[in-house]
């Protein structure tokens, strides 16, 4: 059998954090997404908040979460479920830019949350 982590080590810290944000996922007011949808909110997220948010036609060439068709289906999906929402584009408004909605960012500060109390 292999050793357990150490009390205040960085694995046990990390182990804590996937057991703290698992219950907070599995919480009836958290988003129920897929794996594969997540790591697209994600992926939108980390654009956005390097201030680059992506259109609708720069998302769909992110060919390691799925073919164009697919990731069109889950970003839909994440729009339905208000998680996402579009903005127009400073300097063109015909372009649709992918943004997280204040339900995604309060999921986000949960997780935060949640990643500092691992840490304790």
């Amino acid at each position: 059998m292999t050793q357990q982590p150490k009390k205040n080590s960085l694995s046990e810290s990390y182990l804590r954090f996937l057991q703290l944000s698992k219950a907070i996922e599995s919480h009836p007011s958290a988003p129920t997404v897929d794996a594969n949808e997540g790591a697209l909110l994600n992926a939108l997220s980390l654009h956005w908040r390097a201030g680059k948010p992506l259109a609708v036609r720069e998302a769909m060439t992110l060919d390691t979460l799925g073919s164009p068709s697919t990731l069109h289906r889950r970003i839909s999906r994440l729009k339905a479920m208000g998680l996402i929402e579009d903005k127009s584009s400073p300097g063109n408004l015909r372009i649709k830019l992918l943004v997280p909605t204040q339900k995604t960012i309060s999921f986000f500060d949960k997780m935060g949350a949640t990643l500092s109390k691992s840490v304790k």
